[in-house]
């Protein structure tokens, strides 16, 4: 009786929270406020390797690279300076979860995509990845390749890294059912424990896939409007006591700032993913964006929207701050951390897989092809239309058509070319090996002759302005002989002019033969023109033509032109 008079007098003298009984302490832990840290990347494209590293901007000088990326050049990426990023950061913050925003994998350079991405795989499971949303590239092979590879199952001669066993992350997209009975394709969303809060993670994906992947791919799925699929989810899910939405969404915005902007205002910011957040249900309290490899944490309507550039240069850390008795989102900061390779050591276990990766590749992938002694680049010239990679590309089509039959002229989609081949330091010639082209056209593509009327091929070029901006279109890069010009304040129908062919007219009513790659030949990036093509044939390699013309052009390439589309305002 003495000691519990005692204890009572002790608690009722004390403010000491031990003293709680338990109740009260339950009732304690409901106040105040907690937070936890979202780290997100997008676009990796398997870019494991750092002997590869990515030229990207650090957000300091203002110069701009061409590619819409602001600042002093520094070199970036690399999956092993990325984890030891990671771990960094992890260890600087409380709870946490690392998430995805699509195009993880696909348009992979060599050494990933020759071992069929697994160990890219491998790599996001070492990461500790979570969840993804799904992007348009992990559909390269196909629906039914990806489940397969997701799920371990490796083709019958076995899987191509050692050890290789799956993800053991989620894929989800809220807006991909099949067309059999509009069931969803993958999981909508998944729901995780970071912390002390349930956390809900939808996903999508650009509703646009079809025209970005070969058709057969994806023939059997239905991509919905991105809003209305994620929408329908939000009321399920916050019937499961959620304190904060997330969503991952592979599509985005262009910008030309810095890639963070402490005001989050974004001046300049433009693309879909902006109309999209608009029509979000305002639970969702974070949008993490992919798609068009651009860095930001911006807001629109007082909604935080991130995007990580891309092939795993930067690594986004957002900050939600949850109230802990309405469970409810009060605040969101983010931030876009560099990946600096100069200020960053290797993550051993990372380096691990990497020299493996290397090793397993080494002997193609270090092929020598030619010596190359001027840079080539996906970017244009200020005020000109093409560019010196994408119509060297074209002309190795061209010519690899000619050397098996007759062909008049070749077309190469801007989207098709993944890297530049660039001059070492002081501009000094470069060896120029296999993996390095293979990184500039990745896709395994084959050629295709086709033919096609004078007038169709107009309304071919006409579809390059269709569905974008008509100040930077959807460029189709022509080899030489093939010329026009341009006005980008006229209609489609109207903006073409003086298209000719080694100095004629284009004839509406001749037959002309075209080459291009198969993607393009199943109407792929929204050219279904080419689906009208006839007497259609299998040329080859892509990547073969292009090697073959590098070795025997790559020294001769000082004068090429840039010429061959001009813009007349």
């Amino acid at each position: 009786m003495f000691k519990i008079k005692l204890l009572s007098t002790i608690c009722a003298l004390s403010l000491l929270a031990a003293c709680a009984t338990p109740e009260s302490a339950r009732q304690a832990a409901k106040t105040g406020s907690a937070e936890i840290t979202i780290f997100s990347f997008n676009d990796f494209h398997g870019n494991l390797q750092a002997e590869q590293p990515v030229p990207y901007m650090a957000p300091s000088a203002p110069v701009h690279d061409g590619h819409g990326h602001v600042g002093a050049p520094t070199a970036a990426g690399g999956y092993a300076y990325f984890a030891s990023m990671l771990k960094q950061r992890r260890a600087a913050v409380g709870a946490s979860i690392l998430v995805g925003a699509g195009d993880l994998m696909g348009a992979s350079p060599i050494a990933s995509a020759m071992l069929r991405d697994e160990p890219v795989i491998a790599a996001l499971n070492q990461l500790g990845l979570s969840v993804t949303a799904l992007g348009n590239h992990e559909f390269d092979a196909g629906g039914a390749a990806l489940q397969a590879k997701l799920a371990g199952i490796c083709p019958t001669d076995g899987c191509a890294f050692p050890g290789f066993s799956g993800a053991k992350y989620d894929y989800i997209a809220a807006n991909v059912s099949k067309k059999s009975d509009g069931s969803a394709w993958v999981k909508p969303y998944v729901i995780r424990q970071v912390g002390e809060f349930k956390v809900a993670f939808i996903g999508a994906v650009t509703s646009d896939t079809p025209n970005l992947v070969a058709g057969d791919g994806v023939k059997d799925l239905h991509f919905e409007e991105e809003a209305n699929a994620i929408n329908r989810y939000v009321p399920e899910i916050q019937r499961q006591g959620v304190a904060a939405i997330v969503l991952l969404i592979h599509e985005g915005a262009s910008y030309q700032g810095a890639a963070n902007d402490p005001s989050y205002a974004c001046e300049g910011l433009q693309g879909p993913i902006i109309a999209i957040s608009k029509k979000l249900d305002k639970a969702i309290s974070l949008v993490v964006s992919g798609h068009t490899h651009q860095g930001y944490t911006c807001k629109i309507d007082g909604r935080l929207l991130v995007q990580a550039r891309s092939y795993g240069a930067y690594l986004t850390e957002t900050t939600l701050t949850i109230d802990r008795s309405s469970q409810q989102v009060i605040k969101a900061v983010a931030s876009n951390h560099l990946i600096e390779q100069s200020k960053l050591s290797v993550d051993p276990e990372a380096q691990q897989l990497l020299a493996e990766v290397a090793s397993l590749t080494a002997k193609v992938r270090t092929r020598p092809v030619t010596r190359l002694s001027v840079s080539l680049t996906r970017a244009s010239e200020a005020g000109k239309f093409d560019s010196s990679l994408g119509n060297v590309i074209a002309d190795a089509q061209l010519t690899f058509a000619k050397s098996i039959g007759k062909a008049d002229f070749a077309l190469m989609n801007a989207g098709g070319i993944r890297s530049d081949l660039v001059l070492g330091k002081q501009g000094q010639p470069t060896e120029i090996n296999y993996g390095d082209i293979y990184a500039v056209q990745p896709f395994g593509n084959t050629l295709i002759s086709m033919q096609l009327t004078g007038e169709k091929i107009l309304a071919l070029l006409q579809q390059q302005w269709q569905g974008g901006s008509k100040a930077n279109p959807k460029k189709l890069f022509v080899s030489d002989g093939f010329s026009y010009r341009w006005k980008a304040g006229a209609e489609p129908a109207n903006m073409l002019q003086d298209v000719r062919l080694h100095g004629l007219a284009l004839d509406p009513l001749k037959q002309y033969t075209v080459v291009v790659n198969s993607f393009l030949a199943d109407g792929g990036d929204g050219f279904t023109v080419f689906k009208q093509g006839t007497e259609r044939k299998v040329l080859g390699r892509d990547l073969e033509a292009f090697e073959q013309y590098m070795r025997a052009q790559g020294a001769d390439l000082t004068g090429l032109k840039t010429d061959r589309v001009q813009r007349l305002d």
